[in-house]
């Protein structure tokens, strides 16, 4: 393989490289050492070239490609700055129907209230406001590149719960350990070993007008499938829950899929689903990108021209 095509190779790799951050960010390989070592070999590569293309080793060619290898170096060296130096990726679990400062993207995200017909669709949103800039609306499965950060909505499991006591009349739910105290969505902020080979979401709720505390277990399809047993549906996630009074006796056990149970005294309505969660993550600086690969464009139509020029002189030569 020339020296030539071999720059123009580990170019591409680079490009493929460093625009990933862009289609698939969040990945933690970005940040780690075999990503920056393929970037940099890549560089060391196109620079080695590139210098002697500058001295003539190359002809006119390799005189013109030197822009276009300095585009991708730029495009490079932004990836890399962004893999090296840039933050992992942040994920901001908002409660419905609150309001979270994001200090990196100097913005408040606006997350959007659910009710237990939104979180069974999976149909949450976050709004992103800036001062001095419109606001964004983000939905699930969305990706916006705001400066060196990309933003999208990761869907994480949820149960909305509601409650009531023997004689019908609605109990009102809190959550003791959760960040939103009276919040009836449970959001499954921590897990719990269940096996060497099983860790599930856990979140937990009260009902203090009865003095009951509930703990939820969230298994997933996939873990459901591991159970000795086929549980209902097997293409949907579960809930274990416990409940126990106020001196920890244990009152009762019970699986659901959703719906009504009675458990510890209390009728319950579970509706599992999900919530969106913001992530963000580090992106290669966006001018950076837009002068490299504008730099690349050129020198390749600089080369064409050159190439298409050698190719009339032939003819009229031949003619």
């Amino acid at each position: 393989m020339s020296a030539r095509l071999t720059a123009l190779v580990a170019g591409f790799v680079a490009i493929a490289l460093v625009l990933a951050q862009d289609v698939a960010p969040g990945a933690a390989f970005y940040h780690s050492w075999q990503y920056a070592l393929a970037l940099a070999v890549a560089l060391a590569l196109m620079a080695g070239y590139a210098a002697g293309a500058w001295r003539g080793h190359d002809g006119p060619v390799g005189r013109r490609l030197v822009l276009a290898l300095a585009g991708l170096a730029v495009v490079d060296l932004a990836g890399l700055a962004s893999g090296l130096l840039g933050p992992d990726t942040a994920t901001i679990v908002g409660t419905p129907g609150t309001v979270a400062p994001i200090p990196v993207l100097g913005a408040a995200a606006f997350f959007a209230p659910a009710d237990a017909d939104a979180l069974a669709r999976g149909a949450g949103s976050v709004v992103l406001r800036r001062r001095g800039h419109s606001a964004i609306e983000l939905g699930v499965g969305t990706r916006r590149l705001l400066g060196d950060s990309v933003v999208s909505l990761t869907p994480r499991p949820a149960l909305y719960v509601e409650a009531w006591d023997a004689r019908g009349a609605h109990l009102t739910v809190t959550q003791p350990a959760g960040t939103a105290f009276l919040s009836p969505v449970l959001q499954f902020g921590t897990r719990q070993r269940i096996t060497d080979a099983l860790t599930v979401p856990v979140d937990g709720f009260a009902t203090p007008a009865q003095h009951r505390s509930f703990r939820a277990l969230y298994f997933s399809p996939r873990d459901l499938a591991g159970f000795p047993h086929r549980i209902g549906d097997p293409s949907r996630p579960a809930v274990i829950l416990t409940v126990a009074d106020d001196a920890g006796r244990p009152l009762g056990i019970a699986l659901s899929q959703g719906g009504r149970l009675a458990l510890g005294g209390v009728t319950l309505r579970l509706t599992l689903g999900t919530y969106p969660a913001l992530a963000i993550a580090s992106a290669p600086d966006p001018v950076a990108l837009a002068l490299g690969l504008g730099a690349f464009v050129l020198g390749l139509i600089w080369v064409a021209a050159l190439t298409r020029l050698r190719r009339r002189a032939r003819v009229a030569h031949a003619g």
